[in-house]
């Protein structure tokens, strides 16, 4: 989770090694982090869907069925607070259509509505029961042919709800839109495809989106389309024309006289197109946020489509690798975090500052750093002397001139509320070879060794280099040395800090 700024809000790794569609949904009237984690390596999912509080908290964690695949593409949080989750089965079919004797295996393509609190299944639908194998643009190859190997001819990837009650559908191989009876369960049109039911009164240019993914309900009949246009990975994309560039899609449905309208679109700012993953959001300001899904960015748009802001967390050069994804990205503004835990703190005095951060906290906008002096009693009493508003993930505070031998740092609120205090370090802890010195240290120790290798030119390479190792072998020792002795000759003492740093308010 990021800020406005792009600075790190919060991170976890325990529920990895992979997590996706990472989003604020409501429940029952709160606010929760959602997201799903398991096994992605067949292309959908095997995991478990997730539900944190605003104490970063699990509170609570299912799964759609024990018998089907618990997918990653779709975990949607209805306002009837029930769930529409995925899942893939896989079925043997006849694979005839496609040029493959007899029977084969396929992956079916589910979704269902299930209820959050207890588990129970509402509704339930089965790509296979209304399409046909032949329906869809993936080439089959190899698949189908051995049940470790099953074709996915349909890869449902979304699932939302219209103002009707219908459920709206993606399929990512279908290259559809589907309406589905909540009712019935029967297809009331489809979008898109070889099986188009509307006029596109844009030139095609509304109908045309292909391996697609996120597509959501808006306003007033529309429809938000990521439209990937192509799927080819990494290596395919280097060798081709790279003709085809993705984009975010926004369209008017009338689904009375059954036609479609391009009403929006929001290209790729770096004409890319992103083979896999990806997502559109329209946010209450009217603008829009597309995340690239494969290449692991997302831009911001007007809703006249000029770009506000433009961010990739993998470098560019590698976007065609996809070695980092980000499935879907959603900006919020109803999110906050208070966690259970304290500020942490990293005391550096031979640099005069110290770090302070709090992982997950949302409400801090200063930090107060608070000094005391051991008494008799045993009591300590705080009081505060550097003020700083925070800045980023880690802000750097100060370290106040004069003599205190224990110190805190306190979180403070836009309303000057204190949130919470780090633990108490005493004055001395952390105490460290100066930063500068060392780097000098280090500087100085590859300097001689090199002019002792350089300076020995009448002596085999391997003498030389045996030379060179054994002085820089020694070095650790030598700092080691010297930090212990600023250790023992510093200990117990109170310090007096010399604070340089700007931007701080003394109080």
């Amino acid at each position: 989770m990021l800020d406005g700024r792009g600075d790190l809000v919060w991170m976890d790794e325990a529920f990895g090694p992979y997590v996706m569609n990472l989003k604020v949904q409501e429940y029952k009237g709160e606010q929760y982090l959602t997201f799903w984690s398991g096994d992605i390596s067949l292309g959908f999912g095997l995991g478990t869907y997730y539900m944190l509080d605003s104490h970063y908290q699990v509170f609570n964690q299912f799964s759609a069925s024990k018998t089907l695949e618990n997918d990653f593409h779709e975990y949607a949080i209805t306002a009837d607070d029930t769930a529409l989750l995925t899942s893939y089965d896989t079925i043997i079919t006849d694979l005839s259509s496609l040029g493959v004797q007899s029977q084969g295996w396929v992956y079916d393509s589910l979704f269902r509505e299930i209820d959050i609190e207890t588990g129970d299944i509402i509704f339930e639908w089965r790509a296979s029961d209304h399409f046909a194998i032949n329906d869809t643009f993936y080439p089959i190859g190899s698949a189908g042919r051995s049940p470790e190997a099953p074709f996915d001819f349909f890869h449902i990837n979304s699932v939302d709800k219209d103002e009707d009650g219908n459920f709206i559908i993606s399929s990512r191989f279908l290259h559809s839109i589907v309406c589905v009876s909540a009712n019935t369960g029967g297809i009331l049109w489809i979008l898109g495809g070889r099986n188009n039911d509307f006029e596109d009164l844009s030139d095609g240019s509304a109908t045309d989106f292909a391996w697609q993914h996120h597509v959501s309900v808006q306003a007033g009949k529309r429809l938000s389309i990521f439209d990937n246009a192509a799927y080819k990975k990494w290596h395919e994309e280097l060798l081709g024309d790279n003709s085809e560039i993705s984009r975010g899609m926004m369209v008017q449905l009338d689904t009375s006289n059954m036609t479609v309208e391009l009403v929006h679109e929001y290209v790729n700012p770096g004409s890319r197109g992103s083979p896999q993953q990806g997502s559109m959001q329209v946010l209450d300001s009217g603008n829009v946020l597309i995340g690239w899904g494969y290449h692991g960015g997302y831009t911001e748009y007007a809703a006249d489509g000029s770009i506000l802001c433009d961010t990739h967390i993998n470098p560019a050069v590698f976007f065609p690798f996809g070695f980092v994804h980000s499935y879907r990205a959603f900006r919020t503004a109803t999110w906050i975090g208070r966690p259970n835990t304290q500020p942490d703190v990293y005391l550096n005095p031979s640099d005069g500052c110290a770090l302070v951060s709090w992982m997950g906290a949302t409400e801090v906008t200063s930090w107060i750093l608070q000094t005391a002096e051991a008494t008799s009693g045993g009591k300590l009493q705080f009081a505060n002397a550097v003020k700083t508003p925070k800045d980023g993930f880690e802000t750097e505070i100060g370290l106040p001139d004069g003599e205190y031998d224990y110190l805190r740092i306190v979180a403070i609120d836009k309303n000057g509320n204190l949130l919470a205090s780090s633990k108490i370090i005493t004055a001395d802890k952390g105490t460290v070879v100066s930063s500068g010195k060392f780097k000098f240290a280090i500087v100085t120790a590859v300097f001689w060794v090199m002019c002792f290798v350089a300076d020995h030119d009448n002596r085999t390479f391997m003498e030389r280099m045996s030379d060179a190792l054994v002085y820089v072998l020694a070095f650790p020792f030598i700092i080691f040395g010297i930090a212990l002795k600023r250790a023992f000759t510093q200990g117990g003492e109170h310090h007096s800090y010399r604070n340089n740093l700007p931007a701080q308010k003394r109080i």
